[in-house]
């Protein structure tokens, strides 16, 4: 496919290609920080309630780094949704 391109074309095309790379990495970082919450929130408090868990898959990525850095002092799920 390069083979047939322009200059123009094929820089358009490598710059889609790595801005579709960065936001596949930015996905799969949220989805890790998203796992790591989950298990810590199980391990400390059980199962978690259905009411968590759409909290947890709307909250964004800095929501999820403060909810996991409260998880350990978190006496229970209100407090730590709180934080």
């Amino acid at each position: 496919m390069k083979k047939y391109m322009g200059s123009w074309a094929l820089m358009e095309y490598e710059e889609g290609l790595e801005k579709g790379i960065e936001k596949g990495l930015e996905q799969g970082l949220e989805k890790g920080r998203l796992n790591t919450l989950l298990r810590q929130i199980k391990k400390k408090f059980g199962p978690v309630p259905d009411w968590a868990q759409e909290k947890l898959l709307s909250a964004d990525s800095d929501t999820l780094d403060r909810w996991t850095d409260a998880i350990l002092d978190a006496p229970d799920l209100q407090e730590l949704f709180a934080a």
